[in-house]
């Protein structure tokens, strides 16, 4: 089996979905959501402007943006799925022409280094003996004046990591080791993160000791999954942007009510009890915080009798 950074990391959030994805091969439901549309349309302007910069073709931000709107308005669909429901699509096509100006304005006219490949697959092994097969893309391959080599990712997520998570990085880590045969000047490699919505560029380097700690750990990941029996399916935030609900035994119960009138809706058992729950955590709620005022009133109470029981004292004396 060939494995790739996305299969690693799905199976690491939740075997159920990599089994059904990568082993199964389930026929997933296309429901494409718009920040991963965002992401490609961004991605694939950002591969124009370097691949005309190749034939020493330098585009103006008005190309690049009528570029991105025209590969937009192409591959829109009515299907895309929006899950922020304070947000539209506008605001997510104007989120990545922001994110082009920022980019464009950062770095004109691209000349800082040489470009060397663009979207470059990587089939390597993780091991001498070709057991380890894995594949993965790079966004650009670069080298600087220097004569170091970078790989570049372009990120449209709206979450910003700190540089400690960058430091401990999979995917280019695994990428760097991908690329250590190519040339043989490859070794110093910086690593860059360009966090397109901020505006934000975040660099990291790996030692040979850190890629073979890496390597290490991906080929024991590769050794437990080969060897499971079971694939047990994990909540998270993420099951909200999985394609795979109607199979899951923890997420399926909401495909199956969701297309039913509100009468039946209401009166399926699943629905009762998840409605029940609410309604005792609301009640217990209330419990605790009248509780809290008994608690306030007992302590007043006592402090007034201990006063009380002081003056009498005093007067007694």
């Amino acid at each position: 089996m060939t494995y790739s950074h996305s299969s690693i990391e799905t199976y690491r959030k939740c075997p159920f979905q990599f089994k059904l994805h990568y082993i199964d091969r389930v026929q997933k439901e296309e429901r494409e959501g718009i920040e991963a549309f965002l992401g490609s349309r961004v991605h694939e302007t950002l591969e124009r402007l370097y691949k005309d910069l190749l034939h020493t073709k330098l585009n103006t931000l008005e190309e690049i943006l009528t570029h991105y709107n025209r590969l937009w308005d192409k591959n829109w669909n009515n299907d895309i799925v929006i899950t922020k429901k304070n947000l539209n699509k506008g605001d997510y096509h104007n989120l990545g022409e922001k994110c082009i100006k920022s980019y464009y304005s950062r770095y004109h006219p691209f000349d800082q280094t040489t470009t060397l490949r663009i979207e470059e697959c990587l089939d390597f092994y993780l091991d001498n003996e070709r057991k380890y097969h894995f594949i993965g893309y790079i966004d650009r391959l670069d080298q600087a004046k220097d004569g170091t080599y970078e790989i570049h990712d372009y990120k449209t997520s709206g979450y910003l990591p700190i540089q400690e998570d960058m430091d401990t990085d999979r995917q280019l880590t695994l990428y760097h080791l991908g690329i250590k045969g190519f040339w043989k000047d490859i070794h110093k490699v910086r690593l860059i993160w360009h966090y397109l919505s901020f505006d934000k560029e975040i660099c990291s380097f790996r030692s040979d000791e850190q890629l073979e700690e890496v390597r290490k750990e991906t080929i024991s990941l590769i050794d437990e999954i080969e060897s499971r029996e079971e694939f047990p399916s994990v909540e998270s935030p993420l099951c909200d942007w999985c394609e795979y609900w109607r199979y899951c035994p923890k997420r399926r119960h909401y495909v199956k009510v969701e297309g039913l009138p509100a009468n039946q809706y209401l009166s399926e058992s699943g629905v009762k009890l998840v409605n029940r729950y609410a309604s005792l955590k609301n009640n217990l709620k209330e419990i605790e915080e009248e509780m809290e005022q008994v608690n306030k009133k007992d302590t007043l109470y006592l402090m007034g009798v201990r006063h009380a029981s002081a003056v009498s004292y005093l007067l007694w004396q």
